[in-house]
């Protein structure tokens, strides 16, 4: 492969982390959390009422601050960036930067659009996922992913399928056709989030590493 090709990949495979972490990301501040409507493997009652106690953590939650690395798989294309994400009642800005430090991307948005600026120009959108869209010719559910991020079924969606913890946190969970697996929760503010999170629906697989998470 010359140094051209090679450089026109990296940055393909950049840019579809980009576009994806936009829409992974920005989702998160667009519903409010419904109630659990999972179905498992029966649970005591404490648990589950630690478990309506953390949802509701959830919702009351509008700042907050997540640093991690987001690698991604599709046929053809792979690659990773890291992501710092700043959330601010409905405004959000997602600083994104590939493997060495090699580009960055800001992304800024709220309800009444989303922009994405790099060393290229500006793109902009009416949403995450038309930004998508457009520019790569395919998306992913938004509307579960954002809810998937912090280990939580999508009440909107198909019924899921879930293996909890001893603790009530989720270990795995299967809904609109996705298997994703939860590990290294992490206390914050005395309620776990999870530090790792695999996605995958047949040659799609997302792999997430939360290093922080912070409320404020």
């Amino acid at each position: 492969m010359t140094t051209r090709a090679y450089r026109h990949h990296i940055l393909r495979a950049s840019g579809c982390l980009c576009l994806l972490a936009l829409t992974l990301l920005a989702g998160c501040a667009r519903q409010p959390l419904q109630p659990d409507s999972s179905r498992d493997i029966p649970t005591p009652p404490a648990i589950v009422e630690q478990w309506q106690q953390y949802q509701q953590l959830l919702i009351s939650i509008d700042h907050w601050q997540l640093q991690g690395k987001l690698g991604l798989r599709v046929p053809d294309h792979s690659g990773s960036v890291y992501v710092n994400w700043q959330q601010q009642q409905r405004d959000y800005a997602i600083h994104l930067s590939g493997p060495l430090g090699q580009g960055t991307t800001w992304i800024r948005g709220n309800d009444n659009g989303v922009e994405l600026e790099n060393s290229d120009g500006k793109i902009t959108a009416r949403t995450p996922e038309q930004l998508m869209l457009d520019n790569l010719g395919w998306w992913l559910p938004v509307s579960e992913l954002h809810y998937w991020i912090r280990a939580l079924p999508a009440p909107l969606a198909n019924e899921a399928a879930l293996q909890r913890n001893d603790d009530g946190t989720i270990a795995q969970l299967q809904q609109s056709g996705w298997t994703l697996q939860y590990s290294r929760y992490q206390p914050v503010e005395g309620w776990p989030l999870p530090g790792r999170v695999v996605a995958q629906r047949d040659d799609i697989r997302l792999t997430f590493i939360i290093k922080n998470w912070d409320f404020y």
